[in-house]
């Protein structure tokens, strides 16, 4: 795999920034030796700067043009090219030291060697940083296409949940009274092609309780004064944002699984707590429920987890349901 750019700048920036200090090291202990009378030994740090420098990019390139050698057969390539090269320069140059010509040919060995050695570490170093945080990048990009993904099919169960549910009222208003049903059908026409028209993912909450609004009157044709609905939300809120259909699925759960007459009707209210929106209702239960897709409230949950990161809190007690959650500033 080619390597980035960016990849082989990081390369090259530490091989500006280690040279001096690898040559320093290599260097250091010649100038400690005591009785060494060398000529041009104030030549010496550079000179090893330059070599340290050369060794680093010849590494790069070995990374940048031959990315299919594994790493310890190119620190080989190396050691041995550096070796060859070294003995050729050594005897050309044909330097004069005071010391035994095996002691300086192993000296020159170990260099190269210790060199290389020091180079191909802090490169490998390099190269497994970098492909960390590729990796990283991959698993957050990956990790954000799984979110969209599941959050696509918890949007994708609204429409349907919904659906199946007022197609459940319908039947049950032909039942009893087919003039009302007919006039409910015209009507929930209307609202689903104005309520499923959206393709946003938030909704402002006065549009939100619009759309509450407009299922309740629905819900009246068929429970009359038995259901009543209550709002009081502070103007300055009206303006943030809900995940789409939420505070809908709340109120059609409440009607969906309460029992409702004239003399103990159902009150669903809708009110807010400073940035907290509550849903609640008196809790009637039905001892025999509807047939349930039981996707209303756990997609609320994960919806809201996934777009806002935020939880939604319930309170449940045996006469009294509401559910709490955050309005969104723009």
């Amino acid at each position: 795999m080619a390597k980035q750019p960016n990849y082989l700048k990081r390369l090259f920036n530490a091989a500006l920034i280690t040279s001096p200090i690898i040559a320093i090291l290599l260097v250091t202990p010649l100038y400690l030796v005591g009785g060494l009378q060398i000529a041009g030994i104030e030549l010496l740090l550079p000179l090893a700067i330059i070599i340290v420098f050369v060794v680093w990019c010849i590494h790069i390139l070995f990374i940048s043009f031959f990315p299919s050698i594994k790493k310890w057969q190119r620190l080989l390539i190396i050691i041995t090219i550096g070796l060859i090269v070294s003995t050729i320069v050594f005897e050309i140059i044909n330097l004069q030291l005071p010391y035994a010509l095996w002691k300086v040919h192993i000296a020159r060995s170990l260099n190269v060697i210790s060199i290389n050695s020091i180079v191909f570490i802090l490169s490998n170093f390099i190269l497994l940083n970098q492909t960390k945080k590729e990796l990283d990048i991959e698993n957050q990009e990956l990790k954000f296409a799984n979110l969209e993904a599941r959050y696509q099919t918890l949007k994708n169960q609204i429409n349907p949940h919904f659906l199946f549910n007022a197609i459940g009222t319908a039947k049950s208003l032909i039942r009893k009274n087919p003039a009302i049903a007919d006039e409910y059908l015209v009507k929930l026409s209307d609202f689903l092609r104005l309520g499923f028209d959206s393709k946003l993912d938030t909704i402002s909450v006065a549009e939100e309780l619009a759309l509450c609004e407009d299922y309740i009157a629905l819900q009246k044709m068929r429970f009359g004064n038995a259901l009543q609905f209550v709002t009081n939300i502070e103007a300055k809120y009206l303006t943030h944002l809900v995940p789409y259909f939420a505070l809908l699925s709340l109120v059609e759960n409440a009607v969906k699984h309460n029992n409702m007459t004239e003399r103990e009707p159902l009150i669903i209210a809708i009110r807010n707590d400073t940035n907290l929106l509550i849903v609640e209702n008196n809790l009637q239960k039905k001892v025999l429920l509807e047939t349930s897709s039981k996707t209303g409230l756990s997609n609320l949950i994960e919806r809201y987890r996934l777009l806002f990161n935020e939880t939604v809190n319930i309170e449940h007690t045996a006469n009294h349901f509401m559910v709490s959650i955050k309005m969104i500033h723009k």
